[in-house]
Order: structure tokens, then sequence, then C-alpha cells
């Protein structure tokens, strides 16, 4: 989990402008596939039981386990199981990393026993209940965020309510990795389970069509048609918990391919629901609609070590730099003159071979287009031609 930026603070601000079209209303990344159900796991029911929240009158007022991770059902505490990986007990699969639970009477009060605002949600594939309980949450930035789905980042807090707000913390995975072997994760719905199976299709970026009957991207088709507008259009994007790393790859030990920062509704924070913001070395690597390339600040160079790219795509705003695809340029030097500077790139432009007209520099990293450079004139030598502003730097 990524925490506590004052950047991603500002990154927030930045991609509201895309939460009027890729939102995730009551029928959009709430799955919406289950018969009509909150959560859509392959098929399963929805929320059932109470409305409200506390609705046993008050809560539980001891600290509880629920929703933590777990492998045993011994760590979880009395009453409570551990949902592992490899299970069936949330319907089609299981959590990442396992999760403490309860099972459940659908529409009673045993869940908010266990911890104020809990409730309990039917997992079943078929006509039977099966009842499991979920954690409670707040959108929004937490005040601390191991107190906010317990700290984890393969779940996310979503709004699950109809008419009113009614936020729980909901399991999905981010890669095979943390399902353990031979597991897979399915990012196809907001429920994201541990699968036996391996899911495949069109990657991040490809259009789709939203509530397809057959889903066509390998994660989840996010709406980027506003209210109304027919027809209804999409793009292939993955769902992901806010301030974490996300897109990850294969293998045992995978990288991330991205910051998981694409709001989703209008209060947002840490864990809350969002989209993955894919990583960029420049602006033609970005493949959803209206995303560029923007550079992450210095001060948060640590995070281009983490996710290992120098910058993040998302929509245009103020207050970031563009990492453009173009040439950028550094002037040449003259016998024992220096290469101009790359104008606005991160780096000088290496010198010339000395005598009769340096060499051209190599461009440094850039932003935006380079002025021309100037070239060194020292030591005798004719000096080597100014590098061409070529837009940017690679």
């Amino acid at each position: 989990m990524v925490k506590g930026r004052t950047w991603f603070a500002l990154l927030l601000v930045s991609v509201g402008t895309i939460a009027a079209t890729a939102s995730c209303g009551s029928d959009e990344a709430t799955g919406g596939s289950g018969g009509g159900g909150i959560i859509s796991g392959g098929g399963a029911a929805g929320r059932a039981g109470s409305v409200g929240r506390s609705g046993s009158g008050g809560g539980a007022t001891v600290d509880s386990l629920l929703g933590a991770e777990c492998t045993t059902d011994a760590q979880c505490g009395d009453g409570l199981i551990c949902a592992k990986a490899n299970s069936s007990t949330f319907g089609s699969g299981g959590p990442s990393n396992g999760m403490c639970t309860k099972a459940c009477e659908p529409g009673g009060t045993e869940c908010d026993s266990l911890k104020a605002g809990a409730e309990c949600f039917d997992f079943s594939t078929n006509d039977t209940p099966k009842g499991y309980c979920l954690d409670s949450c707040e959108q929004g930035a937490p005040l601390d965020v191991n107190a906010k789905c317990a700290g984890r980042s393969d779940v996310v807090c979503v709004d699950l309510g109809d008419t009113v707000p009614l936020p729980f913390c909901v399991p999905h995975c981010r890669s095979d990795a943390e399902c353990g072997t031979g597991l897979f994760c399915d990012k196809t719905s907001l429920l994201g389970l541990c699968s036996k199976t391996k899911h495949s299709g069109d990657p991040v970026g490809a259009a789709c069509t939203p509530g397809a009957d057959i889903p066509t991207c390998e994660a989840y088709c996010l709406r980027t048609s506003a209210d109304g507008v027919m027809p209804v259009t999409g793009q292939c994007a993955e769902l992901c918990s806010g301030g974490s790393e996300c897109m990850y790859g294969s293998g045992s030990k995978p990288a991330p391919g991205g910051f998981c920062g694409g709001q989703l509704s209008d209060t947002f924070g840490a864990i809350d629901l969002a989209y993955c913001l894919p990583n960029c070395s420049c602006s033609g690597d970005c493949q959803l609609e209206g995303d560029l390339c923007r550079k992450w600040p210095d001060a948060d160079s640590d995070l281009v070590t983490l996710l290992g790219a120098p910058g993040v795509c998302y929509p245009v705003v103020a207050q970031s730099v563009e990492l453009s695809c173009g040439e950028g340029g550094a002037g040449g030097a003259g016998d024992g003159g220096a290469g101009g500077d790359a104008s606005a790139g991160e780096g000088p432009g290496t010198a010339g071979t000395s005598g009769g007209g340096g060499t051209a520099g190599t461009a440094g990293t850039t932003s935006t287009a380079g002025t021309t450079s100037t070239a060194g004139t020292s030591g005798g030598g004719t000096s080597g031609g100014g590098g061409t502003s070529g837009g940017g730097g690679n």
C-alpha cells in the first residue's frame, strides 16, 4: 500500500475529470450479472438482510478479526472461520491471502455483533442461501489505513447501497501469486476471487461493451460513455484498491504494472474501489482514452523504483509534467567544447568528440519540446551543430 503521499492527493483531484464518464453506477462496477445481485461472483447473489448499519442496536463494542488475513481458522478467533484462497466459500472461489469471516443467516444480525456495521451477504450460486459476514468501511481518506478493511491492498471498499451509501470491504485479488500455487486471480467482476480456472481476454485499453453476456476483457469492462448516451461504450481496465500497486504480471514474484488511482466514487481515498493507472515511459504507452504519461514528481522518486517506470497514465491536469515520446537532442561539442543541455530534459547530452565538429549528444529525458541548444566553441575545433528540438526526450 502506498501511504501518506501528498501527490496521491493531487492525483485523486486530477482523475476526478474522468469520474463523470468512467463511473461505477448501480449497474456498472458492481458486477450486476448475478440475477440482480449486488456482488457478482460468477453468478453469486447479492447483499441480503438489513438495509441500515448496526441493525442490532449499536453493534459490537469489542475488536474483531473480521476481514483479516488468515491461513487457519484458529487465527481468526472464536466463532470465525478462515475463508481460504483455494476454497469456494464465497461462491465461485476464495479470497486471496485468506479472510476471516463467519457463516451467517442472510437478514440476521450476527455479523453486526462481531463488528458494528458488518452485514451478512449471500454468496450462493444456487437457490440455497450461503451467507458470510463482510466488514463495513467508510469511503474517503482514513485516519488509520490499517483500520479500514484491515489495511489490505487485496480488498476494496465499495458502496453496495441502492438508495443510501452502504460501503463494505469486498475481496479483490491483484495477482495469481497472491492466490497461490495452482490458482488464478479472476478480475472480471467486482468480487475478485481466486479460481482454479485461468480467465483470458482482451488487455487493458481494448474496446468492450459493458454488461455484455459474454465478457471480452481479461479484467473488467469499464463504461466510458456518459449516462443516457447510446450506444454504451467501454474500455477494458483493471479494478483495484485505491493507493496500491496494480496490474501485476505473472510468476511467483510479479512486478506491478501501474498505480491504483483511477477514481470511481465522489469520495475517494486509500483502499476505495478504483481502476488501475498503467505505468508509462511516454504518452504513447497510454491506452486508456484521454490519458497522457505524467512524470512522477521528484519527491516521489521511490515510486519510480517501486513501479519500475518514470510515469503513470492519466488525464491532462495542471501541476504535472507530460513525458512525451519525441526525440529531444543535445548540441554537439567543438574541440574541447561542452555539448549543449537538453532543454527541459532530465540530463545533459554527452560531449561530442574533439575536433572537426563534435557528434550530437544523446537526448535527456524530457517532457516538453526543447529549444535548440548552444554548441560549444572552445578549443579551436569547429563546433558541433546544436541539437534539434525533438518535442521531448525518450
